[in-house]
């Protein structure tokens, strides 16, 4: 069971290896009809990582570019049982060792960690992939630093005895799958040269782990099955009393923190914001407001009236702003003969029979307009309103906002929607978002113009959590050529909630 530990750090680090500490209470499931949960005095951690000391294991371990033989190099804990990854073949830049079958599930936190040390190249990277996401880091074996970590919510390297570095990375697992891979890769794309020799020790590796947990715990020796470990809660809460026979909490125990949901950062990320009204006399109750292109049309019986075949309208000036978006809602009436179109704005079907109207537009005109095309009949029920009226969301060309939806149209090799200056560039996020009506093209979504995350060609609903590398603060979508719509868009700033309660 994951350790549901308050105060858990989150951000990325390299630090010094420092005494787990266990200061609050774990609750299980014991499996009672009612669905009860009781205290836990124990932490239980399991390192689904086979063979995790001994990379020689063909069955558990394929390799690329490498030979690893079964001479034996001292290991952190003393031991003689580390392996050395050493160069087959002459001019490689990547040398990997890895291990498929690893089983993860969707939306559960993890943490990949190896010991690794130098000895002809000085760097190791660590990656995992479920068939979806591919969180990696570099780590530099020489100074300790860690470069060109993405997909990960954490990373950190913790140096040890005789050049060893234990180096990790924190993950949230984007699909459930039982082929996920463990590699030790010993190029970083650091600029590292070409190993020309064949049988050169590159790096020396021991003690893998992949764990359902937010940071690398004790390491756990496994052989032929995954292996659980369980340690004992130590009792150093002011809040929980482990000591006493019934284990009751105290009244308050709020002292040392709550849970809270962060609140979603984007604005309007669902874009149904709409401004206010802007028809004054929309149910036409009096003969007001309206202005009118001729005799042909006037007001009666509470209903907009065509009473002609000929191109006639009902306006209002100096209503809208050009460039902007709006909702129109109506009602046709008593219909004859033609159709309704506007001035001010263009939609696509026309409303050409009796029933209610819902239409989005793009203003080209300050004045709004119902124009009767060889329309006969009556209209009724007129409601129009700014969509995005705050502007939160900047649209380029092709995109627009309508039904609830930011939706592009494809016309565009590129083009961009975009939040601005949203986003804490220091800060982990959970970005959520749903696409539909994708037919073509590629929708991507960048990290303030910098590093694509997610290239979407499907309807789907898209989650997943990165550090904020980017150039700037802004969310933003990028069309290439992209037909479809993005909906309910929540960025929220990352921290791990409890699990198995």
């Amino acid at each position: 069971m994951p350790r549901n530990g308050l105060g858990m750090p989150i951000s990325a680090s390299q630090s010094q290896a420092a005494p787990v500490v266990i200061d609050d209470v774990l609750w299980e499931d014991f499996g009672g009809s009612g669905g009860e949960i009781a205290v836990n005095y124990q932490e239980t951690r399991t390192n689904i990582v086979l063979h995790s000391q001994d990379t020689t294991d063909a069955e558990a371990w394929t390799k690329e570019n490498t030979a690893i033989d079964s001479t034996l190099y001292e290991a952190p804990d003393n031991s003689t049982t580390a392996n050395a990854i050493k160069s087959d073949g002459t001019g490689e830049q990547v040398y990997n060792i890895k291990q498929d079958g690893l089983s993860v599930t969707a939306g559960k936190t993890y943490t990949l960690s190896a010991h690794v040390k130098k000895e002809n190249l000085g760097f190791a990277q660590l990656r995992f992939s479920d068939g979806d996401g591919l969180p990696k880091a570099h780590f530099n074996l020489t100074t300790g630093a860690i470069t060109h970590a993405s997909n990960t919510i954490r990373t950190q390297i913790d140096a040890m005895d005789n050049d060893w570095y234990r180096c990790s990375i924190t993950f949230v697992a984007t699909t459930s799958t039982g082929s996920g891979m463990v590699f030790a890769q010993s190029a970083a794309g650091d600029g590292t040269p070409n190993v020309a020799v064949s049988g050169i020790v590159l790096i020396y590796v021991w003690g893998f782990q992949l764990e359902e947990n937010i940071e690398a715990s004790p390491y756990i020796v496994t052989t032929t099955e995954a292996r659980t470990a369980t340690t004992s809660l130590n009792d150093t809460s002011d809040v929980w009393d482990f000591d006493s026979a019934n284990l009751m909490p105290e009244a308050d125990p709020d002292s040392e923190g709550v849970w809270e949901i962060p609140d979603n950062i984007v604005l309007n990320g669902g874009y149904e914001e709409l401004g206010s009204e802007l028809v004054t006399n929309g149910d036409f109750a009096s003969d007001t407001w309206w202005g009118k292109s001729s005799a042909n049309i006037n007001i009666s019986n509470g209903k907009g009236n065509y009473t002609a075949g000929t191109t006639e309208y009902f306006y209002k000036a100096n209503t809208l702003t050009i460039g902007k978006q709006y909702k129109l809602v109506f009602e046709i009436t008593d219909y004859t003969a033609g159709y309704i179109s506007a001035f001010g704005g263009n939609w696509s079907s026309p409303a050409d029979e009796a029933g209610t109207y819902e239409i989005y537009f793009k203003c080209v005109d300050t004045s709004f307009g119902l124009v009767g095309n060889s329309f006969v009949g009556s209209i009724d029920n007129v409601t129009l309103k700014q969509v995005d009226p705050n502007d939160r969301w900047v649209l380029g060309t092709g995109w627009s906002i309508e039904d609830g939806k930011a939706t592009s149209d494809g016309t565009e090799s590129v083009s961009y929607l975009r939040q601005n200056g949203i986003v804490d560039l220091t800060s982990v996020y959970e970005i959520k978002f749903t696409v539909s009506n994708s037919s073509s093209g590629t929708l991507n979504l960048l990290k303030g113009n910098a590093s694509t995350q997610v290239n979407v060609t499907s309807n789907n609903t898209y989650t997943f959590y990165t550090a904020w590398d980017g150039s700037s603060g802004d969310i933003v979508f990028q069309s290439l050529n992209f037909v479809g719509s993005v909906d309910n868009v929540t960025v929220k700033e990352y921290a791990i909630q409890p699990q198995d309660v």
